[in-house]
């Protein structure tokens, strides 16, 4: 009872400021610890250059699959919601392969799950809080076999410079073209295919506009 009472004032003189970065930083380290780092792979895209992860935010990586990463890539923003919850990057099959792009930030509370026919998100991609893909369904649909894996899951691919809001759904099959911007709370559905410079907005998702000149990809 007295090293917890120690534990509390220690916790009540500190800076809050510190405090607070010392338990993320804790947070980080632990679930980097706890995660399968046999299946992450930095690429380095010059001599020399530094093969990290880039954790701002607890971030856990799991799988038997890989999960290739630039060197670039950050997880997590601290000045977000979320910023203490966990992130979700699985390449759960022996087949699976995720692979995330040069300059890519992703906000916190990321799920990224492939069951073996691929993710691949490209560069200079901003994603918002809360996203979501796969590229299977998780399971069988029909009734009575639920309990069974996907057959038939389909690769995903984000290309270069897209900017997705927060709390975006990506189902297997879609793919979203260059320079694109998705809206916040978009689902987007299996196979959905969008050209470059798509504005993608509802549940289901529809193409909604255009991104206007080069000087706004």
């Amino acid at each position: 009872m007295l090293k917890l009472d120690r534990y509390k004032t220690w916790i009540s003189n500190s800076n809050p400021f510190e405090l607070e970065t010392w338990v993320r930083a804790l947070l980080v380290h632990y679930f980097f610890h706890v995660s399968d780092k046999a299946s992450v792979e930095v690429t380095a895209t010059q001599d020399g250059a530094a093969r990290v992860v880039n954790l701002l935010t607890p971030t856990v990586f799991k799988g038997s699959g890989r999960i290739r990463l630039a060197p670039t890539v950050v997880f997590g923003v601290p000045r977000s919601p979320g910023s203490y919850s966990c992130s979700y990057i699985e390449a759960r099959t022996p087949q699976s392969l995720i692979e995330i792009g040069d300059g890519t930030t992703l906000n916190n509370r990321a799920v990224i799950v492939s069951e073996g026919a691929g993710i691949r998100i490209g560069r200079r991609c901003l994603i918002g809080s809360e996203f979501q893909v796969m590229d299977s369904n998780a399971h069988q649909l029909a009734l009575g076999q639920r309990h069974l894996p996907d057959r038939q899951p389909r690769p995903v691919v984000v290309e270069d410079e897209v900017f997705i809001g927060s709390r975006v759904t990506l189902l297997k099959g879609c793919r979203i073209g260059r320079g694109s911007v998705i809206a916040a709370g978009t689902v987007v559905p299996p196979k959905f295919d969008a050209p470059p410079l798509s504005v993608i907005a509802g549940n289901p998702a529809v193409i909604v506009g255009q991104v206007q000149g080069q000087e706004n990809v």
